[in-house]
């Protein structure tokens, strides 16, 4: 009877003895749970000791490396800009490519290319005799220590070079570049042109000369006595038929060898521009010459007929531009980096034997038809042209002529045109006044001298 009543109070929800139950259930509850101790065998062992270990080196490795290092090279790697500074003398190695169409440097276009063909730039520093009498004549000094600017009574040439001073000194205030140099000058050539109507031409077009004009490098075994000339009088106007193979008949169409192409005829090739020697088709920046209307109509027809032949190229254009025999030429460059003033002499000093060549084409003609050499050589000695070539407001006078078989081309005089500008128009003035005078009056004389085409 007692068990009985002792199991009802224990099992009783509200008798202290559950409460005391309940209690001691709960807080096993919150106590963290630990996995059960694993029997202590051999294996067990080995584990945990491996564990102690383990953690033991972390704890030193952790220890020293906080120690010995800097905390800023545990934070994060170096990015490219706060990389070591002693990397900055590495260059990274690039794979040089060979190039095969390296563009030939001014000074050695000069030195190797034009000098092969026989054109020197600033080579002798003096003028022959001959030419500098020719030029003094030409400019009207009489030496060149003359002032001529204190002697110029013009109104006009006056105020050409006003007007010229003015624009040189806006475009040296505002670094222009080339195209504003150029336009200023061109209007200058223009307005002095206008001073004889109908007899001068200028040009300032984009159009390159004829390629058979310019010169050409001289082979190791030609003398200057063998020197080629162009003459396409001897031109076959029949193409033979190649269709057969009898031997008789190609004999029959050919009584000589088989002609080749003129140069002037074929077509530019790769190989050509790959020459080392190669030397550049001219395309002056401006050109001034004799106009196709100052000639008389039958000159004018001589004229069109020796240009179609191709033994007189009295307009250098590759395209007909009306101009004939040019006598000055202009190579203006601006002030900018990409201004090379040996670039625009090398330029000038082409277009220059390219002028002469023109003159010495038509004595070649005068001559083949007299059937003597000796009025040729002589006029070749005398014949001169002149170029302007500009850098900015620096301008340079130039005089270009043949001497013992060569073409030179020497400086003249320089100036700056924001400070002095009244010699170089009238010198310009004198050399287009020549140039509509006595140079044309040599051609004409020339021209009623040689053949008809």
């Amino acid at each position: 009877m007692k068990r009985k009543q002792s199991d009802s109070l224990q099992t009783d929800p509200g008798s202290a003895c559950s409460v005391k139950r309940l209690k001691n259930q709960y807080s096993k509850l919150d106590q963290p749970r630990t996995s059960p101790t694993p029997p202590l065998t051999e294996e067990a062992l080995c584990s945990q000791l491996n564990h102690k270990a383990h953690q033991s080196s972390v704890r030193h490795w952790v220890e020293t490396s906080t120690a010995d290092c800097d905390p800023e090279m545990m934070a994060a790697p170096p990015t490219p800009r706060s990389a070591p500074s002693n990397n900055r003398g590495r260059r990274p190695r690039r794979a040089r490519t060979p190039s095969p169409s390296k563009q030939t440097s001014p000074q050695t276009y000069r030195t190797r290319n034009l000098h092969q063909a026989g054109v020197f730039v600033d080579r002798l520093g003096y003028l022959p005799s001959v030419i500098d009498n020719e030029v003094r004549g030409i400019l009207d000094i009489k030496s060149w220590d003359d002032q001529v600017a204190a002697a110029t009574h013009d109104a006009r040439i006056e105020t050409c070079a006003a007007r010229y001073q003015t624009d040189s000194r806006r475009n040296a205030r505002n670094c222009s570049l080339e195209g504003d140099w150029k336009a200023s000058l061109y209007n200058l050539l223009v307005y002095l042109s206008d001073l004889w109507p109908d007899e001068l031409q200028a040009h300032m077009s984009e159009k390159v000369w004829n390629a058979a004009l310019k010169p050409t490098s001289t082979p190791y075994n030609e003398t200057e006595d063998q020197r080629e000339t162009r003459d396409f009088h001897t031109a076959q106007t029949a193409l033979p038929s190649f269709n057969t193979l009898d031997d008789s008949a190609i004999n029959s169409t050919f009584a000589g060898p088989v002609p080749s192409l003129p140069p002037s005829l074929a077509p530019t090739s790769s190989s050509e521009a790959a020459d080392p020697y190669h030397i550049s088709t001219p395309k002056p920046d401006i050109t001034v010459g004799l106009a196709h209307t100052a000639f008389s109509q039958q000159n004018q027809r001589q004229l069109v007929d020796h240009q179609a032949s191709g033994s007189i190229l009295s307009d250098p254009h590759a395209a007909d531009m009306g101009i004939r025999f040019p006598f000055l030429v202009v190579e203006a460059k601006g002030q900018s980096v990409n201004g090379s003033l040996v670039s625009a002499e090398n330029q000038a000093a082409v277009s220059g034997a390219s002028m002469l060549a023109i003159l010495q084409d038509l004595d070649c003609q005068v001559a083949w038809d007299s059937g003597s050499s000796s009025d040729r050589t002589h006029q070749s000695n005398s014949d001169v042209c002149f170029s302007i070539v500009t850098a900015g407001p620096i301008h340079t006078l130039w005089v270009h002529f043949n001497h013992q078989g060569a073409v030179y081309m020497e400086c003249i005089r320089s100036w700056r045109t924001t400070h002095n500008v009244r010699e170089l128009v009238h010198f310009l003035s004198k050399i287009l006044e020549w140039g509509r005078g006595k140079y044309k009056d040599g051609i004409v004389e020339k021209l009623d001298k040689a053949p008809r085409v």
